[in-house]
């Protein structure tokens, strides 16, 4: 009997020695993370499809002009200079008027310098602009002569650049007998401010015409001083007179005209009044 309750003590006793060694594995054991259904993937770093570029700008810009042999346009040639240039930039030379773009030309590089040729008819207002392009997506554009910002105003107004022209103003005038009297006006002169061989013509004389059905009858000389604009003179007239036959049958016409001859030997008019014999009595148009 004593020996059946100590084989049973012993089999108790294992079991506890057991159930001891199992709790402490389980203690020491650590725990597996919990795996959510969905994927947690960090969010990937965005990337601007559009690249920072470069700061494209011009260091030196010159436009020049050649005349054609007519004086309705001419052709503006353009040197540029960017701050810097890599393979694969370009460039184009634009033209604006009023605004619109009339002209976009492709650059060529050239000795360190970007360079075109647009031509133009003669009007006024043109605006030359460079666009730069680079490889990397970079863009600028770059105002080289605007109306608004003008560095050669000779290029922004082609037409009148090109054009020389006189005019001749009658403020008032009096007729009595023989005697035809300018009391005041206003004469000017515009030479060309571009020219096909580059000389600055200028104005070397002008004289007030009159005449009677196309034939002159008198011609009074004018001093022209360096008028406000480029390669302008003007003159001021008062109190000069012509001696006008009394009487002039019905129609006859006196004419008075401003006559300009420029250093290049060429010969400008205007009109500026005439006079019509109607029943005796002259009729005057001042203009």
């Amino acid at each position: 009997m004593k020996k059946r309750l100590l084989r049973a003590l012993l089999v108790l006793c294992a079991l506890l020695i057991i159930v001891m060694v199992l709790s402490f594995a389980a203690c020491g054991k650590k725990a597996e993370p919990t795996v959510s259904s969905e994927s947690e993937t960090a969010a990937p770093t965005t990337v601007s499809q559009e690249k920072a570029g470069r700061e494209l700008s011009l260091t030196e810009s010159s436009l020049s002009v050649t005349t054609w042999s007519s004086p309705n346009g001419a052709t503006v040639n353009l040197t540029a200079v960017p701050s810097e240039h890599a393979n694969g930039d370009t460039a184009e030379f634009v033209v604006r008027l009023d605004g619109e773009n009339i002209k976009t030309v492709p650059c060529e590089w050239k000795s360190g310098a970007y360079v075109a040729s647009a031509d133009l008819n003669g009007a006024d207002g043109y605006g030359y602009y460079v666009t730069l392009s680079g490889k990397d997506g970079s863009f600028a554009e770059v105002a080289v002569n605007t109306p608004e910002n003008p560095t050669d105003e000779s290029l922004i107004n082609l037409a009148s650049s090109l054009m020389p022209y006189c005019s001749v103003t009658l403020n008032d005038t009096a007729l009595e007998g023989d005697s035809l009297t300018i009391l005041s006006g206003y004469a000017l002169v515009q030479a060309p401010r571009i020219t096909g061989d580059g000389d600055n013509v200028a104005c070397a004389q002008a004289n007030l015409v009159m005449t009677l059905d196309g034939q002159e009858i008198g011609r009074i000389p004018l001093v022209m001083a360096p008028g406000e604009a480029d390669r302008s003179y003007d003159a001021t007239i008062t109190d000069l007179s012509f001696t006008v036959p009394e009487e002039i049958g019905e129609g006859q016409q006196l004419v008075l005209r401003l006559e300009a001859e420029l250093t290049n030997g060429q010969t400008l008019t205007a009109q500026g009044g005439s006079w019509t014999a109607q029943d005796g009595i002259y009729s005057s148009t001042v203009g």
